[in-house]
């Protein structure tokens, strides 16, 4: 093991390691959580910029703030291991809830403050949850069902749920955290990571990538939801002694150029949906600027010349999925015949093809378990199949050509097929429903109305999908089926 994740294991202090080698492990002898957040640097620091103003913590006060939401999460009775749902954006309250849950002894949750209405609550049956920190929009259309707040402070409601206290807990003492991803159906599922593994892959991200380390400064372009963003740039970055900047949702060019120039940003990371936003603005890139790692598709040939002409020395593209802690692979684009391969797998990481093409990864960072209807299930083995069908390129790594599961992207964001014909499906007047990506133009949906019911149109899926499903989640077509026709698959 090397340079940053050595760092982030808690081993030999050096760069990035915290006096006595405790950067980040979390966990003390005999198990014990590391009291004060153990886990960041005492370099790091946190600037939030929002329309209000900036606000920066360095890492005293920010352990400070993880304390004093820690006793008020420790307030309302629950046990450990409760899972608590937190869904409250990119913003300082969301670390500042996560980190605290760790100290309380829970295990948070971490969830998109922008899902659909029923994603929300499978997710809550299937961890159990017994509370959630929730923005206000999102409390409102769960306390019209019977939730009960329990507190409000600036922005965020948190509410009790239905979940009962103290059963479902992991099997170990540890620090963990949930992830919401996606199953092999396309529906959202929970998956369990511990702690360290995260740290430990964070690490191994950043070795792959050059490193991090005290001076560097970090700005989280991706929404702190999705697993990379807070692994590698949120606990990575701290745990590291890097500087971490965070821009209040929604995501907006012109706030993302401010901020990066203000904060002197070395580092970032976009999705491509992203980086084409900030390339279409026609604007420079902050001259502090010297890295950015593009994952989550690939990175085509013209975005990265421009990204050259903007001033960027260095780019990577990065590979990973939720199951896996999220990095499996980083590739640096040189102008090769594989530019459009995954690269090269982290340190301590293998892959092979399965039999029908799907690509399967081994990693000291898998998922520990899973959450089912609100209890635990551990994840058997190391090795974790991606749902990506790829194929072999001449120089040994590996190309995508496509997804063996149901999940999609419209506009930059994941979407669910299966959630949205689970909504569709539940409509009083269809038997049966299936959802595919229309190319760059949505989602296409074939309806099997109910037979002898009333009729359905698209007039009256569209209302019923508003107020279920986000607005990129609800299909731009419907095409009705006639009762003796098998929906295609």
């Amino acid at each position: 093991m090397s340079g940053t994740a050595q760092a982030l294991l808690g081993g030999p202090a050096g760069a990035g390691a915290a006096p006595g080698g405790v950067a980040s492990g979390g966990v003390a002898p005999g198990g014990a959580s590391e009291a004060g957040a153990g886990w960041v640097h005492p370099a790091a620091s946190v600037t939030e910029y929002t329309p209000r103003g900036v606000r920066v913590l360095d890492a005293a006060a920010l352990v400070a703030g993880v304390a004093e939401r820690a006793e008020q999460w420790a307030g309302h009775g629950f046990a450990p291991g409760d899972r608590v749902l937190v869904g409250t954006g990119s913003r300082l309250t969301t670390l500042l809830d996560v980190a605290a849950a760790w100290e309380a002894g829970l295990v948070p949750v971490l969830l998109s403050d922008a899902l659909a209405p029923d994603s929300y609550r499978l997710l809550a049956a299937a961890t159990g949850a017994v509370a959630g920190r929730l923005t206000p929009a999102v409390a409102r259309t769960w306390a019209a069902r019977g939730g009960g707040p329990l507190a409000r402070d600036a922005g965020t409601v948190l509410l009790r749920l239905d979940g009962e206290p103290g059963t479902g807990a992991p099997p170990y003492d540890e620090p963990s955290l949930v992830l919401a991803t996606s199953g092999s159906t396309g529906l959202p599922k929970a998956v369990v990571h511990r702690r360290s593994r995260l740290l430990r892959n964070a690490g191994m991200h950043w070795d792959s990538v050059g490193g991090l380390g005290p001076g560097d400064r970090y700005l989280l372009s991706q929404s702190m939801y999705f697993s990379s963003a807070f692994v590698c740039g949120v606990l990575g970055v701290l745990a590291a002694g890097a500087g971490l900047a965070l821009i209040e949702p929604p995501f907006a060019t012109a706030n993302w150029f401010d901020a990066g120039r203000g904060f002197g940003a070395t580092h970032t990371a976009l999705t491509p949906h992203l980086l084409m936003r900030v390339l279409d603005s026609g604007e420079r890139f902050p001259a502090s600027l010297r890295q950015v790692t593009v994952g989550g598709d690939r990175l085509g040939r013209t975005a990265l010349t421009e990204l050259r002409a903007r001033g960027v020395p260095d780019v990577r593209t990065t590979y990973g999925l939720t199951e896996a802690g999220p990095r499996v692979a980083t590739h640096t684009p040189g102008g090769t015949a594989h530019d459009g391969g995954l690269g090269r797998p982290l340190a301590g990481v293998s892959w092979r093809l399965g039999p029908d093409g799907e690509l399967v990864v081994r990693t000291p960072t898998a998922q520990a378990g899973g959450y089912t209807d609100g209890a635990y299930v551990p994840y058997a083995g190391d090795e974790v199949p991606t749902g990506d069908i790829c194929e072999e390129l001449p120089d040994g790594t590996y190309q995508l050509v496509g997804r063996a599961r149901r999940v999609t992207s419209v506009a930059g964001e994941k979407v669910f097929l299966g959630l949205v014909e689970r909504v569709l499906a539940d409509h009083p007047e269809v038997s049966a429903a299936r959802v595919a990506a229309d190319g760059d133009k949505g989602l296409a949906a074939q309806i099997l109305p109910r037979p002898g019911g009333a009729g359905v149109d698209a007039a009256e899926l569209r209302r019923w999908c508003r107020g279920r499903l986000r607005a990129v989640e609800v299909p731009r077509t419907f095409t009705l089926v006639d009762p003796s026709t098998q929906l295609s698959k």
